[in-house]
């Protein structure tokens, strides 16, 4: 994908430049995303993040040059990207329990991840396009004005709900963030797509879906990948996770949401659909 290319430079440029002052924004815009989305395309792929990432990174050059024993404390510090030999060990002792002294009195080495490895550790992540170790979000209540249907036809009722939107546009939308709500009964899938608004005062030719407040279990989906894995890799944690999370149900009906942001780009390389599958404690 053309987005983990990129992390990857991102990665190999956060390496090469520990010594110097870098934010989100600078390294955004270095590949050409909105801070935004990098910010959450840099979560999902290195677990943690950017500003974490960039300490851990100067900590481990550190742990480096101090078991070489050829710098003094300072200017390891100042060589790492800190500002005094004071915050340097302070950083250093929360992360390793361990002064900068007594870490090179050990004689230890430090063991980093290189890029390439942190990107092959989140594409082990992936089957087939949907990431199987899910966020746990939750979510207010929502209110979606849309228009429903087939779930069989998504693609007629999306191109429904665009031309009643550009005839009867909602003044009380919450976002241009796009919402799919999948609902499955007796052998049926019915469909609901639409934007969240503040209050039901929309035009009557619009239909409105209440979803109660939940806890989602937050699926990223790899859109380019394909979701012909999605189902079964959403049942199986569902019937294996180690939280203790079961499926939770709209009345008798089952429901998953598809939520659509700007790291949506229909099928483009890096085009990410978030889907969420409510949840709930098993009793």
């Amino acid at each position: 994908m053309a987005d983990f290319a990129k992390i990857r430079e991102a990665l190999l440029y956060i390496d090469a430049h520990l010594d110097e002052p870098m934010s989100v924004e600078s390294i955004a815009g270095r590949y050409h995303f909105s801070p935004w989305y990098f910010h959450r395309m840099f979560l999902a792929i290195v677990g943690k993040t950017i500003a974490a990432h960039i300490r851990d990174r100067r900590l481990l050059r550190a742990c480096a040059q101090l078991a070489s024993g050829e710098k003094t404390a300072l200017d390891i510090a100042l060589s790492c990207g800190f500002n005094s030999a004071q915050s340097f060990s302070r950083a250093f002792q929360a992360a390793f329990g361990l002064t900068p002294r007594e870490y090179r009195r050990q004689g230890l080495l430090p063991v980093a991840a290189t890029a390439d490895e942190m990107i092959m550790k989140f594409t082990n992540r992936l089957k087939g396009g949907i990431v199987v170790n899910p966020k746990i979000i939750k979510r207010e209540a929502l209110l979606i004005a849309g228009v429903r249907g087939d779930g069989a036809k998504t693609g007629e009722v999306w191109q429904s709900f665009m031309a009643l939107s550009e005839e009867k546009p909602l003044a009380n939308k919450r976002s241009d963030n796009g919402y799919e709500v999948r609902l499955y009964e007796g052998g049926k899938c019915e469909v609901h797509v639409g934007l969240a608004v503040a209050d039901g005062n929309a035009d009557p030719a619009y239909s409105l879906m209440r979803l109660p407040a939940s806890k989602y279990a937050s699926f990223d989906v790899y859109v380019a990948s394909g979701y012909d894995s999605e189902n079964s890799a959403m049942d199986e944690w569902l019937a294996d996770n180690d939280e203790g999370y079961a499926e939770r149900l709209l009345g008798e009906a089952h429901y998953c949401v598809e939520y659509y942001d700007e790291r949506f780009n229909g099928s483009e390389a890096g085009s990410i659909v978030e889907i969420w599958v409510p949840v709930e404690k098993k009793n």
